[in-house]
């Protein structure tokens, strides 16, 4: 990160922040949300009907705005919990490597694009999908491209192991496609796990030749 504050635009402003401020933002609004399935888990369910991302009804172009909505609500607190902790170890860095409102721009078009591929695979279904997975997957392609040899936690059952950014995200994108062949696990949307690595990648992608250009 030593060089990140000479990453510069048009204009010679800088992107590269120093604090990762939407990060930290999204993990406090996750978790305030949340909250209320504890205090209020009746409300609670109500918000998840209502704000969860149901497929047949974002391709028939109803209730776009879930979207953005349903990245904000989980399940439970593994759930929660799990993809906060992706967030906070990928997102940091990121953020601070691309500049804050880029950071939020890439991680909300992520989810989106994720949601939207989620729902044209399983276009007649009418489950509500809930999580942030799908922007955190595009979170972590783009780690891996920015800092391919960082080391990231990867769970193999109960047991951690330390990997390079870049096997780490292979290793995981290679068993999210393999569940989305088979079948296997249930009530886990790995159409959207899928999607959101496929546009951290894509999107990532654009913005490598430009930092390489500016760094000074």
């Amino acid at each position: 990160m030593g060089n990140s504050e000479h990453l510069t635009v048009r204009g010679g402003l800088s992107l590269a922040s120093k604090v990762a401020v939407f990060s930290y933002l999204i993990i406090v609004a996750n978790i305030l949300v949340f909250l209320q399935s504890l205090t209020d888990p009746e409300s609670y369910n109500l918000l998840i009907q209502t704000y969860g991302l149901v497929p047949v009804q974002v391709m028939n172009g109803m209730n776009l705005l879930s979207l953005v909505t349903s990245m904000f609500l989980h399940a439970d607190i593994i759930h929660l919990g799990l993809n906060m902790f992706f967030l906070l170890v990928s997102g940091d860095a990121v953020e601070r490597e691309l500049g804050n409102f880029r950071f939020l721009g890439l991680y909300l078009a992520f989810g989106i694009i994720a949601g939207l591929f989620h729902s044209y695979l399983n276009s007649t279904s009418a489950i509500p999908t809930i999580g942030a997975s799908g922007a955190i997957f595009g979170v972590l392609a783009a780690f891996a491209i920015l800092f391919p040899f960082r080391w990231l936690l990867k769970l193999f059952g109960f047991i951690p192991i330390p990997l390079p950014a870049i096997l780490f995200v292979f290793i995981t994108i290679l068993t999210e496609t393999a569940y989305v062949s088979s079948g296997i696990v249930e009530n886990v949307a790995h159409t959207a796990h899928v999607g959101g690595f496929l546009a951290g990648v894509f999107l990532t992608l654009l913005f490598i030749p430009k930092r390489r250009t500016d760094q000074k």
